[in-house]
């Protein structure tokens, strides 16, 4: 069945139109099968058509302009009629280009198109184009136009009646092509949402990871910052070490040195006191000897006068004085070789038991120097139980403390040191009456590193390996304030 049949109603009344008229309809007609039931056509099966339509609007439309031309219509008519071919061309020659761009087109829009411009075009415009053209060229047949007038406009309203019904369907064609496309765009936003979770989901776990990977990489930078830290102090006090050894080594060749100078000078020291008793004996029994002899006896004479020149009373009282006072010092050099000896023993790593009160005292002999006559040593010592350690390195920390306090006074002070027993505990306490550690540094003081003397007087290791000692002797060290001070 046809799309649409020709009827009367088409029939303008001149000759040329209608026929031209008649070849759309049936043009229409031979592809609207084809056109609804393809969809969207490749541009290979529509091109032949928009090219067909393409050459009958350029025939068609310049007819029936230059009818009008002739008729002589109202030139606003004519502009109106014009327009409607313009657009009619512009449509067809957007859809040329479309099948030329895109290779598709749909073959329902192009007959949609065509049923609107027979059903509205030819049924209103070129019926009352033919009307206006009819009135001018014959006018003694105005009797059978408004006949005709009539009977066209009843078929024109038939005509628009069924194209508002057509209207209707493409309507709710277009509906359920809406409902289809919501169904589908519905489908799209779950399809949509479900990807969205999945990547929130995916985000979430890899920021998971970054930050179990951030974590991991800030413990690992901490554990090699530590790392770094640990084997600087291990440098430090491997070459802390080292010195100490260097110093315990000359040590011990100074004492090694001195010692046999120190043995023989002792030795010959005690011969030599008795040396001088015996001249001092053998003086008094001249002297008893010549006594007797008169004033002007020339021995008695001599031996007085080889007695003032040689001072010999004077001798007699400062010769055992000298000699005491060398004793002295030559006691305190052996005291000092002696100290020397222990303290060359720094480097060694053997538990022994010890008695700290000596170690002390051995200490503060060799650093009688550094406190020369502007500190004085205050010792309090109690008895002590020997302590099982490693008396070098006791004696290492006593001196560490020792220099602390010395270097904590300024100008002249007093170290107090003080030993006792408490609760089975060895106690030593160790004062001074210097500036003191201020509030800010005193949590510090045992850091390795940290010093409050300026660059190149100290490595900040005393306080420290004083402590790291201590430690491995299961003891404590610490700090008290005391306010009094």
């Amino acid at each position: 069945m046809a799309l649409m049949a020709w009827s009367s109603c088409f029939v303008t009344g001149i000759d040329s139109i209608d026929s031209q008229h008649r070849m759309l309809v049936d043009l229409t007609n031979a592809v609207a099968p084809h056109l609804a039931a393809a969809g969207d056509e490749p541009a290979r099966n529509v091109r032949p058509l928009l090219d067909h339509l393409a050459d009958y609007a350029a025939t068609h439309f310049r007819h029936e302009e230059a009818l009008m031309q002739i008729g002589g219509i109202d030139a606003t008519y004519v502009a109106r009629h014009r327009q409607a071919h313009a657009e009619f061309v512009q449509d067809i020659s957007q859809m040329i280009r479309d099948s030329e761009t895109e290779n598709r087109i749909s073959g329902k829009d192009l007959l949609r198109f065509l049923t609107s411009w027979l059903t509205f075009h030819i049924l209103s415009e070129d019926q009352n184009m033919a009307r206006q053209l009819i009135t001018g060229l014959t006018a003694e047949n105005q009797t059978a136009l408004c006949e005709t007038n009539e009977q066209a406009e009843r078929s024109a309203t038939t005509a628009l009646t069924g194209a508002l019904i057509d209207l209707f369907s493409l309507v709710s064609q277009r509906n359920q092509t809406l409902r289809l496309v919501n169904e589908q765009l519905g489908t799209t936003k779950s399809a949509l949402a479900e990807a969205n979770e999945q990547l929130e989901l995916r985000v979430r776990e890899r920021t998971e990871d970054l930050k179990q990977a951030n974590d991991k990489l800030e413990r690992e930078h901490k554990a090699l910052i530590e790392s770094l830290t640990q084997t600087r102090l291990a440098q430090a006090r491997l070459l802390q070490s080292e010195k100490m050894a260097a110093i315990g080594q000359l040590a011990a060749g100074v004492a090694h040195e001195m010692n046999n100078p120190i043995s023989f000078v002792a030795s010959n020291f005690n011969t030599l006191g008795a040396y001088t008793e015996r001249l001092f004996a053998l003086v008094n029994t001249l002297q008893e000897q010549v006594r007797p002899l008169p004033c002007d006896h020339p021995v008695r004479s001599a031996m007085e006068a080889s007695c003032e020149r040689a001072e010999l009373e004077f001798l007699r009282h400062d010769i055992p004085d000298l000699l005491r006072e060398s004793s002295h010092g030559l006691a305190r050099v052996t005291r000092i070789v002696a100290d020397l000896k222990d303290f060359s023993h720094i480097d060694e790593s053997d538990w022994q038991d010890a008695d700290l009160n000596h170690g002390l005292e051995s200490v503060l002999n060799l650093m009688s120097g550094q406190f020369a006559m502007r500190i004085s040593i205050v010792r309090e010592f109690g008895a002590l139980p020997v302590v099982r350690c490693i008396p070098a390195q006791i004696n290492q920390v006593f001196m560490n403390l020792l220099l602390n306090a010395a270097q904590a006074i300024d100008d002249a002070g007093v170290i107090t040191i003080r030993t006792y027993q408490e609760k089975g505990n060895v106690r030593i306490d160790i004062s001074d009456n210097g500036h003191g550690i201020p509030d800010e540094i005193r949590k510090r003081v045992f850091e390795p590193f940290f010093t409050t003397r300026p660059i190149g007087n100290g490595t900040g290791l005393g306080l420290s390996v004083a402590w790291d000692i201590i430690k491995n002797h299961d003891g404590h060290l610490g700090i008290t304030i005391d306010s009094a001070i």
